[in-house]
């Protein structure tokens, strides 16, 4: 694939998976053993079910999260996203309660995209800087 085919996979992965959570999608732009190396998560976030979880739980604390791509730059076959995430902080998030508050998460992923599918990704969201919103 090309840089700018690889750009177009990632950004409609971003859409369907991530921004709608149509996870019937997820084998249209993933390769079997996909997985996420996130930095403030120990483990990483493996296969439709971990991500699934983790987006309902993000959603379910800011039910109007507004994921949107900022930037993107790719060269050879990664991708690199910066993200920006504003939303309502209504339930739940790090063991704080709902504030009310609207906070903007953001981070940078990078993609890794092999024959047509994306094969791994590397996250860092700055955590503590949402956290701190929140406080």
């Amino acid at each position: 694939m090309s840089v700018e085919e690889n750009k177009e996979l990632v950004r409609g992965y971003v859409n369907a998976i991530l921004v709608n959570r149509d996870f019937s999608k997820f084998s249209d732009f993933t390769a079997p053993g996909f997985y996420i190396d996130r930095s403030a998560v120990p483990q990483a976030i493996a296969g439709a079910d971990a991500l699934h979880n983790q987006m309902d739980m993000l959603y379910g604390a800011f039910p109007d999260l507004d994921l949107q791509i900022v930037d993107m730059v790719a060269e050879g076959d990664k991708v690199v996203v910066r993200f920006a995430a504003p939303g309502t902080h209504q339930n739940t998030f790090a063991g704080i309660e709902g504030t009310g508050r609207k906070a903007t998460w953001k981070g940078l992923v990078m993609y890794h995209v092999v024959d047509d599918k994306i094969t791994e990704a590397w996250a860092n969201w700055d955590d503590w800087g949402l956290i701190e919103q929140l406080r």
